[in-house]
């Protein structure tokens, strides 16, 4: 019952193609927003292959993956999927993708040297492409400007030092009305994810998540205690970030509320933040530690293995990795395209959101996540250590302590099925 109900959630559009159409089914995760650009990007898709209909399959981020992998234990999955980083080992791994790299020789009218390199190494592994890149994101800082303004405090330059931003979130964080507690503050410090909020700041003090052979976890070695002590410190010493129960307060997304003037998000959020037309924002990058470092992620377009109709997912993965497309994907806000030339030109780069060329700046040293098999176990194994943190139940070097072990234990187990990446 439980995965025919999976099977039955999400929305989705008919099955039945109009005649003489091959359909092809294509799924993938969104805000509403990603997901009205891409229907309109699907109906220049058709305009240019009348013989193919294309039925689009969407959920939340959190139904996706669940109902993306009940259809592959059915043998059912869409033809052509929406795919991460955190899930291409595992699912290659099981053979439930298609490995991409015969189609490529055999078309030569793609090419992936088109692409920022780190978009393919996330899907190149196991001597197979398992993903065509489809986007390319990172994280920078977003500001609220009228909140620098209000508070009379400089805005951040690009150089900027931990100690500089530090100095910042003091003189932002607020208590406006005068009963003891902060009601504007200066930071959003989650520990939700790896990618949007503490990973980099690991890496930029000297610091690494895992060993070279990603086999072991390295965040019980001290430089990466130090970071996170600094990170969990805005928090917990400081108060110049929302603790847990604060942040309950605030909604879906803190910066909107103009209650924040600092936070780190993804470039994928400019959409969203357009919204935001009662405060002035821009976004500079990541203040900088003993060294330069942000995360790069990047989402493929994959092949179901067991489609019944590769040739035409391939004709749709191919139109998601052309030029027109990937114009077609800047002018829609939602991300940065994978493609280096389109990315780099006055489409994307429209000057419409203050600040948003360091996007494109933090990419020539972003570096991706250390993505293995079972990336999400033990990515929840350390969020679940983290959180103890943030409650004020547990201090972060026992925190990272234990969850070195847990994560350690996770690799082995799936050192047993194979090699990690």
């Amino acid at each position: 019952m439980a995965t025919a109900a999976l099977l039955a959630g999400c929305e989705q559009k008919s099955d039945s193609p109009s005649p003489g159409k091959t359909l092809v089914r294509y799924a993938r995760w969104g805000l509403p927003e990603e997901i009205r650009a891409e229907e309109g990007l699907l109906k220049v898709f058709e305009k240019e292959n009348p013989d193919i209909q294309v039925k689009i399959e969407y959920c939340s981020w959190g139904e996706y993956w669940n109902k993306l992998q009940a259809q592959m234990a059915a043998g059912s999955a869409p033809d052509v999927f929406l795919l991460n980083g955190g899930y291409a080992n595992d699912y290659a791994a099981r053979g439930q993708l298609e490995n991409l790299r015969p189609w490529l020789e055999k078309d030569t009218s793609v090419s992936l040297s088109a692409f920022y390199p780190q978009t393919v190494d996330i899907f190149q592994f196991d001597n197979g492409l398992w993903g065509m890149p489809r986007d390319c994101n990172t994280v920078a800082m977003y500001i609220n400007k009228s909140l620098f303004e209000k508070f009379g405090v400089e805005l951040p330059k690009p150089d900027w030092t931990w100690q500089d931003f530090l100095e910042k979130a003091r003189k932002l964080t607020k208590d406006e009305n005068g009963d003891g507690r902060n009601d504007i503050f200066g930071f959003n410090a989650g520990y939700d994810s790896m990618e949007v909020h503490w990973g980099y700041w690991v890496w930029q003090n000297g610091g690494q998540i895992l060993n070279i052979e990603r086999t072991k976890c390295l965040l019980n070695e001290p430089a990466a205690i130090e970071a996170l002590e600094f990170y969990a410190g805005l928090v917990t010493k400081e108060k110049v970030a929302p603790d847990t129960a604060q942040s309950s307060t605030f909604g879906s997304n803190i910066f909107l509320t103009n209650r924040v003037a600092m936070s780190a998000e993804g470039s994928w959020m400019l959409k969203a933040f357009s919204e935001a037309q009662h405060f002035k924002w821009a976004i500079v990058p990541l203040p900088q530690g003993k060294k330069k470092a942000a995360p790069v992620n990047g989402l493929a377009n994959a092949m179901y293995a067991k489609s019944k109709n590769k040739p035409a997912a391939w004709r749709l993965i191919k139109f998601f990795a052309s030029r027109p497309y990937q114009e077609l994907l800047a002018r829609s806000g939602t991300s940065i395209p994978a493609m280096r030339a389109v990315a780099e030109s006055e489409v994307y780069l429209d000057h419409k959101v203050e600040g948003k060329e360091y996007f494109l700046e933090q990419l020539k040293y972003a570096r991706p996540l250390d993505f293995t098999r079972g990336f999400g176990k033990w990515e929840d194994a350390i969020r679940s250590e983290l959180e103890l943190v943030w409650l004020g139940k547990k201090d972060v070097a026992a925190a990272a302590r234990d969850a070195a072990k847990k994560v350690d234990g996770i690799l082995a187990q799936e050192q047993k099925h194979g090699t990690n990446k």
